[in-house]
């Protein structure tokens, strides 16, 4: 049998040698720095992201409020005789400011920016009508 000499052995200096040629550099390492131009298109993909998303999340509770309102308030305005708008003025106070609080501080997520849709219609049309749609004055 043949005895392996020591020169036939790999040294550890050629192991090292060939590991540490081996390793691949990484992307993100050769990255270049940020130019300002690239800054404003990652600022714009984040707007967009931002309207695709939230926005759209806002105007569906702004609408969900809105459409209560005028289911709750369309009978008391129609009538010659308007009963008190005490309960209605409860009634959607508690939605916009109960319901939307809760899904702003315990909720999250996305459910925050349609709470606050929902805070939003209710001061819109608190604004708008003057109180009329709201409850918050009493029509004479």
């Amino acid at each position: 049998m043949a005895e392996a000499k020591e020169s036939d052995l790999p040294s550890l200096e050629d192991e090292i040698f060939s590991v540490a040629h081996n390793v691949e550099v990484e992307q993100g390492a050769a990255a270049q720095p940020l130019l300002p131009t690239d800054k404003a298109q990652v600022l714009v993909e984040r707007a967009r992201a931002f309207l695709g998303r939230d926005v759209k999340a806002l105007v569906a509770g702004f609408g969900v409020f809105v459409f209560v309102d005028v289911v709750m308030m369309w009978a008391p305005l129609m009538m010659s005789r308007r009963p008190s708008l005490l309960p209605q003025f409860i009634t959607l106070l508690m939605l916009a400011f109960g319901l939307g609080g809760l899904l702003i501080w315990k909720v999250g997520g996305r459910w925050r920016t349609f709470g606050i849709g929902m805070m939003l219609a209710w001061g819109f049309l608190t604004l708008v009508s003057v109180g009329f749609l709201t409850g918050v004055t009493v029509p004479l």
